[in-house]
């Protein structure tokens, strides 16, 4: 799926559904980092505006292949889809996280699931396929250094916990410029459920 050719006919794309309670997640953030004893070091959070969950990475993908994605997601209906986050953990592992996620309940995550099936199905249909399964995850902090070591009370605490509820009513096909101060999302397309 990746293009190598790195030119200006390129672009870093993805498609995400957003958050929309972003508070509650930024309470969070800073709940974490107070009984995690973080410094911004050691970790950086995620920013407001930056809070989703990619259905599919694309990669680099050519300028000329958008119109056809935006044909094929248009086609993918959907109702909301109601989820609670629930739980933290760290990837690859707790014990050294390169980031820091949320989950999400049960049901909220086989209808996740469900939609990013659907938006893998008709992007196969123009030869695009995911290099990994969708996970229901919201990364929440992005680990400076090489990893953190996620203290076992603070998996006890919170390991289990439900946070906040959300409801998700559209996703969109972005694009992804990285800059030294982060990466910075454009919505190109969105798809609202109906």
């Amino acid at each position: 799926m990746k293009d190598t050719l790195g030119n200006l006919n390129n672009i870093r794309a993805f498609i995400a559904v957003d958050v929309s309670n972003t508070l509650a997640i930024e309470k969070l953030q800073h709940e974490l980092v107070a009984d995690g004893e973080w410094t911004p070091e050691q970790i950086r959070p995620v920013k407001n505006q930056n809070l989703h969950f990619t259905l599919i990475f694309l990669g680099n993908i050519r300028l000329e292949i958008i119109d056809e994605i935006k044909i094929k997601i248009s086609e993918i209906q959907f109702e909301p889809i109601k989820i609670t986050f629930t739980g933290i953990g760290g990837f690859p592992h707790p014990n050294f996280a390169r980031v820091v996620w949320v989950g999400v309940d049960e049901n909220g995550n086989q209808r996740l699931v469900s939609l990013a099936e659907q938006v893998v199905i008709k992007l196969s249909e123009i030869g695009l396929t995911p290099d990994k399964p969708f996970t229901s995850h919201l990364t929440v902090f992005r680990v400076k250094g090489r990893s953190l070591k996620i203290r076992t009370e603070i998996l006890d605490k919170y390991g289990k916990k439900d946070f906040t509820s959300d409801i998700i009513d559209k996703f969109h096909l972005k694009r992804s410029d990285l800059t030294p101060s982060g990466p910075i999302y454009t919505n190109i397309f969105t798809v609202h459920a109906r």
